[in-house]
């Protein structure tokens, strides 16, 4: 699909370059700049689908910065094009709508697909990412729970189909969450994941067991995908995975269908990776009692992982191989010892730096926690 495209780079010849190969592409190179103010004063009255933007620019107020700026306009999505390739850079063009980060010299074809993959954003499906960040929670909202959590939430097509979800119980004293993959990505995926994120938290709302609570979404997913009339009827799906913590026992229990878990066992000082096989959500199960449950007492430096397998599944490195669970691991082995904020960064940085210039194969979402360190309160008497 043809896009309106803005280039802010401070080299003249390399601008025009840029604006060859877009329009070779068939797209249309709307603006150029050479430096921040005057792109941020174009963005004042004006919109674009993308913007090709240089960190280092011919003023003080550098590439990222001018994001910053813009963003507080309008969310444009942004591919930073730079000879400025320090890792510094990069983790602050992360927190700042990054799309994509290519260094110069720039090859055609880089930059091409690196354009393809950014999915022209209209004014209907930037409302429809509102609603599922107003639906689902946040990493302020997850901090607001545990002091130590990562949390990395990064679609293919701006609205997801896998989401987190949480609910906090104070009568009880427990907390429930966990992550849901809805079938596919894009609009599909994400009306699936509304309808199945209202589901899961009702029923976590209503039950404790995990498995009564696993047997009943899968029924009202069931119900709500079905109709009488046989074509009306859809095959789409959902794998979850679901926690419960009880603080006052040091205790979390996980189950779900199709999702495995990564357990930092603290006083092992090593990761245990544990798959949960069985059906999705949406399919007929043989009997409540397969569903596995995992009851783990855990330490005061543990630390858990629940992941959608846009993560392991992305396509990188230098063989455009998938990631796969023992690099995920190797990684989360070697940061082991950082707090969970540098972690988030760091983990982030690596999942860039192996995607490199592939397209991004699914959704991605990472939650990690650790369940000891609580933001709330550890007493039922002061909740």
């Amino acid at each position: 699909m043809k896009k309106r495209i803005v280039i802010v780079e401070d080299d003249f010849l390399i601008q025009e370059l840029h604006k060859q190969y877009i329009e070779k592409m068939g797209h249309h190179v709307i603006a150029t700049f050479s430096n921040g103010e005057d792109a941020l004063d174009f963005f004042r009255t004006n919109d674009a689908d993308l913007i090709l933007m240089d960190i280092r620019l011919e003023t003080s107020l550098d590439g990222i910065e001018t994001m910053k700026k813009i963003h507080k306009l309008n969310e444009i999505p942004v591919l930073y094009v730079t000879g400025n390739t320090e890792e510094s850079n990069l983790r602050r063009a992360l927190n700042n709508q990054m799309k994509g980060f290519l260094s110069k010299p720039v090859m055609p074809q880089d930059l091409e697909d690196l354009i393809d993959s950014v999915n022209t954003i209209n004014d209907s499906i930037r409302y429809a990412e509102k609603i599922q960040k107003a639906l689902f929670p946040q990493k302020n909202e997850m901090r607001r729970i545990f002091n130590n959590c990562v949390y990395i939430n990064r679609p293919k097509d701006t609205i997801s189909g896998d989401f987190p979800f949480l609910l906090y119980k104070k009568n009880h004293f427990e907390i429930f969450g966990g992550i849901g993959d809805c079938t596919g990505h894009g609009i599909p995926a994400a009306l699936l994941s509304v309808l199945c994120h209202e589901i899961v938290s009702n029923q976590t709302r209503r039950y404790s067991d995990l498995r009564l609570i696993i047997n009943k979404i899968n029924k009202k997913v069931t119900e709500s995908l079905s109709r009488k009339e046989a074509e009306n009827i859809l095959r789409d799906g959902l794998d979850l995975i679901i926690f419960r913590i009880l603080p006052e026992k040091s205790v979390i229990e996980i189950a779900g269908v199709k999702r495995p878990f990564i357990h930092y066992d603290s006083i092992a000082k090593k990761h245990n990776y544990q798959s949960i096989r069985g059906k999705s959500i949406g399919d007929v199960f043989d009997d409540e009692s397969d569903i596995p449950v995992f009851e783990i007492p855990y330490a005061q430096n543990d630390f858990f992982y629940f992941f959608s397998d846009g993560i392991t599944d992305q396509f990188g490195g230098i063989n455009g191989k998938k990631l796969m669970k023992k690099r995920l691991i190797e990684f989360l082995d070697s940061s082991k010892e950082m707090p969970a904020d540098l972690r988030e960064v760091e983990l982030e940085l690596f999942l860039r730096k192996w995607q490199g210039t592939h397209m991004q194969t699914d959704d991605i979402l990472l939650v990690g926690l650790n369940p000891y360190e609580l933001s709330i309160s550890q007493s039922k008497k002061s909740v």
